[in-house]
């Protein structure tokens, strides 16, 4: 893996290696193990990990599901990340954006050796789709739980500051004096293990922000991965239109929410620092008088205007960090979307997995075995085998193996034509459909035990309502903040 701390997860360490821009590509074969002679669609899959952590090995992100369909050819890609892929001085001594320049290189290579191509993946995939170094090298993107214009995304305001912030956490001599060039110089120096420890010292509060380097605005040039600030070219459709499918689970929220109510340590201080934490760990970017008329507004719609977080009101602490993380951006991106995208030629799709079955990632945000809905990528349990964090395969026959197939169904379906064909009939998802939100389909557990599949307009309207009044998501040019 790259060298990387997974503060997702109770007691982290660093692990991992500077040499580690690897794939892995896997190709089916029959029963009697033999190649299959014909050429196959290729989706690459872009791992998890908020630009921080993640890797590729068949512990976490096992290929068997895909394999076993014998109708694709599955590529897993490893990036550079945190400070080695993301950081940033604001100018040419050191752009940023290695990490996505590490996929697109991975695409490319991808492009070369094998004719078709399709993509799967989650704000990485996003980001392609936007970025015109991208242009020609997928025709389909999969973008699970993750925005591009999500706020864990928006560009840190001014990276050169957080350049020199590191270098004085790493005790770089005269750091507040020194130019781009000279902080890169001496960060450069420093160990790699070092390197990333430092960064635990950059964090406001516990582990936040979990996502501190992150998509940089370039210098507008040829080899600028972005060069304009993704809300702006989200907003203006001013990007390479591609048919593409998206969704949320039910409990996003449960990647940072579940860690902090089982930590008595952090709890106890946020509780005692509420009204002061809680605001930044939502990045509310306001002056002190408007964050003073916002703030009550969101304490009384999640809270009931109190204080506190405990496992009383569990559920609508994880619903903030869904809403705000997820949701918001997830709604705000397809409404965009659908009101400038030629949808016959480049449709979406939409839809939510709410299917809870034997196995959820909470077990590792949370380090415990409470029950906490359907959790930030629970819906990768149908899609990859593993073996690290829970048993090898589902048994078969069981509820579980039947969401699993679907699911595989569902995404080589869409690799392979274009469309999901495993749904239900879902309407067209356009501009005049878009009542709340397009139809999108709902994964879920039925009454008897089973799997429900149906559609649905659901959205919580009154939650994008809410954040809507930051204005956030509005067009703006690329000198703006």
């Amino acid at each position: 893996m790259c060298i990387q701390k997974n503060v997702l997860i109770p007691t982290p360490i660093v692990v991992g290696s500077e040499d580690c821009l690897y794939l892995n590509v896997y190709r089916p074969r029959t029963e009697e193990g033999l190649i299959y002679e014909e050429k196959l669609p290729v989706m690459i899959f872009i791992h998890y990990g908020g630009l921080f952590t993640g890797g590729i090995t068949t512990l976490l992100l096992g290929p068997e599901y895909f394999m076993e369909t014998g109708s694709v050819i599955l590529v897993l890609m490893q990036y550079r990340l945190g400070s080695f892929g993301f950081l940033s001085t604001g100018d040419s001594e050191c752009p940023g954006n290695f990490g996505f320049k590490d996929q697109r290189m991975a695409m490319k290579w991808v492009k070369d050796y094998i004719e078709n191509f399709d993509s799967a993946g989650a704000l990485s995939v996003h980001m392609h789709m936007l970025s015109p170094l991208s242009k020609g090298l997928f025709h389909r993107a999969i973008v699970q739980s993750g925005s591009a214009i999500a706020p864990y995304n928006f560009p840190v305001s001014d990276p050169l500051e957080q350049a020199r912030e590191q270098a004085k956490v790493l005790k770089v001599p005269n750091a507040e004096n020194l130019n781009s060039s000279k902080i890169i110089e001496e960060l450069r120096k420093v160990d790699a293990i070092t390197l990333v420890e430092s960064s635990d010292k950059m964090k406001f509060w516990s582990v936040d922000p979990l996502v501190l380097f992150r998509t940089a605005i370039e210098p507008a040039g040829p080899t600028a991965f972005m060069s304009e600030n993704p809300i702006d070219i989200v907003m203006r459709g001013n990007y390479k239109h591609v048919p593409w499918m998206t969704g949320v689970v039910t409990n996003e929220g449960t990647v940072r929410a579940t860690t902090i109510l089982n930590n008595s340590t952090d709890l106890k201080d946020l509780n005692d620092r509420f009204d002061e934490l809680m605001p930044k760990l939502m990045e509310i970017n306001a002056t002190k008088e408007e964050l003073a008329v916002f703030w009550p507004k969101v304490k009384n719609f999640y809270f009931d205007g109190k204080s506190y977080v405990s496992n009383s009101n569990w559920q609508r602490f994880v619903d903030i960090f869904s809403h705000r993380s997820f949701y918001h951006p997830f709604y705000r991106t397809v409404k965009a979307y659908t009101s400038y995208a030629d949808i016959k030629k480049n449709p979406i799709y939409l839809y939510k997995f709410a299917y809870r079955g034997n196995y959820s990632y909470s077990v590792l945000f949370s380090g415990t075995t409470k029950y906490y809905g359907v959790s930030h990528c629970d819906d990768l349990v149908y899609l990859f085998t593993s073996p690290a964090i829970f048993p090898a395969r589902h048994s078969e026959g069981s509820v579980d193996e039947k969401m699993k197939d679907i699911m595989v169904r569902t995404f080589t379906a869409f690799a392979i034509s274009g469309r999901p064909k495993e749904w239900t009939a879902v309407p067209t998802c356009q501009k005049y459909t878009f009542k709340p939100i397009c139809h999108y389909q709902q994964f879920s557990n039925s009454s008897d035990g089973k799997i429900q599949i149906d559609t649905s307009q659901d959205f919580d309207m009154a939650a994008v309502k809410l954040w809507d009044e930051l204005k956030e998501y509005k067009v703006r040019t690329r000198y703006d903040t």
